[in-house]
């Protein structure tokens, strides 16, 4: 069993839904996390919540991950901080619109590929460097059951996670000969704030966390190159 005491996490979208879970897990761990959030009174609030738990060491910034200029800088101070990262887990995206393909705006494709592609690849690039250097480390990309399966109205969401998908299965195959495990976790339906209703038919957030730090607990030969899991209401599958 692999555990996660001491080693240095970098996690994006702390500060609600799956994100804020995985957080306090790695935290109850004894990891040393540095994380990160839009919203600062969220991340005051969250630094209150994990006082009493939190052994390792702990840095926080609240940005918007779509500005690139701040993004580049918290993976430099986060760096300083803890010198090498062991694990990264790209957890931040959003779904802010949702129409059908005619009607969709390219303001709203835009900011879904900023912050649901392209600030996790800067990520994965910025810290795979490093683990490439240190013959070692995990990235965790938490993708969307959305990338195995064609929803109407849900275009710009579904461009932005599948662009994403494909980074991750290609880094997958251009890392292992450096013993860098590249892992894409492919939820269905899950109850957050993410969405506009209440769904308890979906799966809960602590639950979701709970597989994801399993899987990666239990794989200490493994390549994890797809974790999969459903609702079981949820049929979106082929």
């Amino acid at each position: 069993m692999i555990s996660f005491k001491n080693k240095n996490v970098l996690l994006t979208g702390a500060t609600s839904g799956i994100g804020k879970c995985l957080l306090k897990d790695l935290l109850e761990e004894g990891a040393n996390v540095s994380f990160c959030g839009r919203s600062a009174q969220k991340m005051d609030n969250l630094h209150k919540e994990i006082a009493s738990i939190a052994s390792g060491e702990v840095y926080s910034e609240v940005f918007d991950m779509a500005d690139v200029e701040n993004l580049y800088s918290y993976i430099k101070n986060t760096f300083e901080q803890f010198k090498t990262i062991d694990l990264l887990i790209n957890c931040a995206g959003l779904n802010s619109a949702k129409d059908d393909v005619l009607d969709l705006k390219h303001s709203d494709l835009d900011y879904m590929m900023a912050i649901n592609f392209k600030a996790p690849l800067i990520l994965m690039q910025e810290v795979g460097k490093q683990m490439k250097k240190d013959k070692q480390g995990t990235i965790v990309n938490i993708l969307s059951s959305v990338c195995l399966f064609n929803n109407e109205r849900m275009a710009s969401y579904t461009a932005s996670k599948v662009a994403m998908d494909a980074a991750s299965k290609i880094m997958n195959k251009e890392m292992r000969e450096h013993n860098v495990r590249v892992v894409g976790v492919y939820p269905g339906g899950v109850d957050t704030s993410f969405r506009t209703m209440d769904r308890p038919d979906y799966l809960p957030v602590q639950e979701v966390s709970d597989i994801i730090m399993a899987n990666l607990k239990a794989a200490k030969t493994a390549a994890l190159d797809e974790i999969v899991f459903r609702p079981m209401v949820e049929k979106n599958f082929n």
